[in-house]
């Protein structure tokens, strides 16, 4: 029975590797917080290229773009180093987004170490911030502002490195502000920008940031982890939701990406793509090229 992604060189554009004997990965821990995504005791095992391949079954990945993990390292150049071994010994993963704080002292030069890597592609950094304390990434609020942070941002440009971050909708605007004054940067947002339907105003803050970004060239969204909108990433929610966002930014700037192995908690990637063949079914086979193989092959030089 033929897939509806047959003829498309499909790309996962977000997911992580982890290999609990080599870093402390304490967020994964028994005694660490609960996640706000479910319980972690399913994912709380290493997770290397053969699961990930496991994971999407008879649906070939033809590349993959690992997200930094939260590993824990004093070093978070030891991450890369580690990605970059496995990519040299398995073939994945294709593209690395390793951590930096782009507001420490020390960002330029850690950046510099990470580009020893030539399957390096992207630097996330912690950004997300909101008043009620829901979401509290950063060390502070406002870092898109921060003058640290926007001097660091020169090393990703000079370098074609994509800014990735995850933000709530209410910093939406302040992305399409930083993307305005700096029209060079590729800024990737994580997770569709964490749209929660349900909570009070975010939808509206969300629509109203999409507006802003609507002009700005330089700013894509995955389309990944998906579980803030719908837990079981059920396709009548989500379908108004990826429309909105195509009609308002395109398809070239939109990708998709699994979130795996953190994403199987709630939506393992079978069920993942059953429900993306509701919310794209009747679209055109160029938006659906696009946003499962094309953009990603673009922001990050597949």
């Amino acid at each position: 029975m033929a897939h509806w992604l047959d003829g498309i060189a499909l790309v996962d554009g977000h997911h992580h590797f982890w290999d609990l004997d080599r870093f402390p990965y304490r967020w994964l821990a028994p005694n660490a917080s609960p996640a706000r995504f479910g319980d972690k005791a399913s994912i709380s095992k290493n997770y290397l290229p053969k699961d990930l391949l496991a994971a999407f079954g008879k649906v070939p990945l033809t590349a993959c773009v690992h997200v930094q993990a939260n590993c824990g390292a004093d070093d978070p150049v030891d991450e890369t180093r580690w990605l970059q071994s496995l990519c040299e010994e398995t073939g994945w993963p294709s593209a690395i987004v390793a951590e930096v704080d782009l507001c420490h002292a020390q960002a330029q030069e850690q950046i510099t170490r990470h580009l020893e890597h030539h399957s390096l592609r992207g630097i996330r950094t912690p950004v997300a911030w909101d008043d009620a304390g829901r979401w509290r990434v950063a060390s502070k609020p406002d870092v898109l502002r921060d003058p640290v942070f926007r001097h660091n941002l020169a090393v990703l440009e000079a370098n074609d490195l994509c800014l990735e971050c995850v933000v709530v909708p209410a910093q939406l605007n302040e992305v399409a502000e930083l993307a305005l004054e700096h029209p060079a940067l590729k800024i990737v947002i994580n997770h569709f920008g964490t749209l929660e339907p349900d909570i009070p105003d975010n939808l509206a803050q969300w629509q109203q940031g999409i507006a802003a970004l609507a002009a700005t060239p330089n700013v894509a969204i995955k389309l990944s982890g998906l579980w803030t909108v719908d837990r079981g990433w059920d396709a009548e929610v989500l379908k108004p939701h990826v429309l909105h966002l195509l009609s308002s930014i395109g398809a070239a700037r939109l990708l998709y990406g699994s979130n795996l192995p953190v994403e199987s908690v709630n939506c393992p990637v079978d069920r993942q793509l059953e429900q993306l063949e509701r919310v794209f079914s009747g679209l055109p086979r160029d938006v659906i090229d696009a946003v499962f193989s094309q953009t990603a092959r673009r922001i990050y030089r597949l």
